[in-house]
């Protein structure tokens, strides 16, 4: 019973949260609904430090995956700016901020490599800018629905400005976030054009955290979370054919996976039920045991990437990354 009563607070602000996802649905924007997700967790993410964060994320996600249109079929675009992905990630853990960089960036990720929906309006396709800037503003909506949220029911659950990373420790951080998406995404672009092997970057970007420890941690509950995730989304589509259900379905899990976040709750939930939410309401419902099968084995790369980086990084400079003082 304590333990509703902790959630159902929690549950009132993530509900309305997801409502212009569930609204896309229904208008031919349907294929970008995930844009949607894609605006509103940097914001909400950075709204628990504070609204200002909250606010600087918005543009931030619009100009992302507008980017990430752009460089799409492009190696060496799709390369150069996933490095400076990485620098704006590893850079912003000088502020304490690489969590909301990061989830910022995840969406944009997993574009450069699958590609992007294309959207029409009464039989108008727009063409590549086009479908850049329709990204954008759908990110952009994202985004402002959820500062909306965040100014009308967490108006005094900002914790304050994050624990800012030392700079000898963000180097490293930063270091090897270039090396591993800039390496990364230069296979996967090349050789795995159009295939989920953007779940690799999306890992790296999520895994790797600023000391050895935490990355560590990292490793082991994203692991367990994405195959945990990956085989119940697959039950779950496979037994359900209806796409209005299982829109409705991952959309909950979605809600499942904020309400996990917002809690602080174990890693390996959260990453259980985002991965089943991404599954489902991204998934090709003709072979879907092919592409969650394809997601979880280039999410398993992705934590062994990790983990040899940071292997070999304790190897050669031993621990001087492995606290945060």
């Amino acid at each position: 019973m304590a333990a509703i009563k902790r959630v159902w607070p929690i549950l009132l602000v993530v509900l309305p949260l997801f409502v212009p996802e569930v609204v896309a649905e229904f208008t031919p924007l349907r294929v970008d609904a995930a844009l949607v997700i894609a605006g509103i967790l940097p914001v909400i993410i950075g709204w628990t430090y504070s609204p200002r964060y909250a606010v600087m994320a918005i543009p931030l996600a619009g100009i992302l995956n507008a980017l990430a249109v752009l460089v799409f079929g492009h190696p060496v675009a799709t390369t150069l700016f996933m490095v400076c992905i990485a620098f704006m990630v590893g850079l912003s853990a000088l502020r304490g901020l690489h969590p909301v960089a990061a989830f910022a960036a995840i969406q944009p990720a997993i574009v450069v490599i699958s590609g992007y929906h294309t959207v029409s309006f009464h039989g108008a396709t727009p063409g590549q800018v086009g479908q850049a800037l329709i990204c954008a503003g759908v990110a952009v909506i994202g985004g402002l629905w959820a500062l909306l949220i965040g100014a009308t029911l967490l108006r005094d659950e900002s914790s304050g400005p994050p624990a800012r990373v030392p700079p000898r420790i963000v180097a490293f951080y930063t270091g090897a976030l270039v090396l591993m998406l800039g390496a990364a995404a230069y296979v996967a672009s090349t050789w795995f054009l159009k295939t989920t092997a953007g779940w690799v970057l999306l890992t790296v970007l999520l895994v790797t955290r600023p000391t050895y420890d935490e990355s560590r941690q990292m490793i082991r509950e994203r692991a367990l979370g994405t195959v945990a995730g990956g085989v119940g989304a697959a039950v779950v589509a496979t037994i359900v054919s209806n796409s209005a259900i299982l829109v409705g379905i991952g959309t909950l899990a979605m809600v499942v996976a904020a309400v996990l976040q917002l809690q602080h709750a174990r890693y390996a939930y959260f990453a259980v039920f985002v991965t089943a939410a991404i599954v489902l309401l991204d998934a090709q419902r003709s072979n879907v045991f092919q592409i969650d099968l394809q997601r979880v084995l280039y999410s398993i790369v992705g934590v062994a990437l990790v983990a040899a980086a940071v292997a070999t990084a304790e190897m050669l400079l031993g621990r001087s990354t492995s606290t945060a003082s």
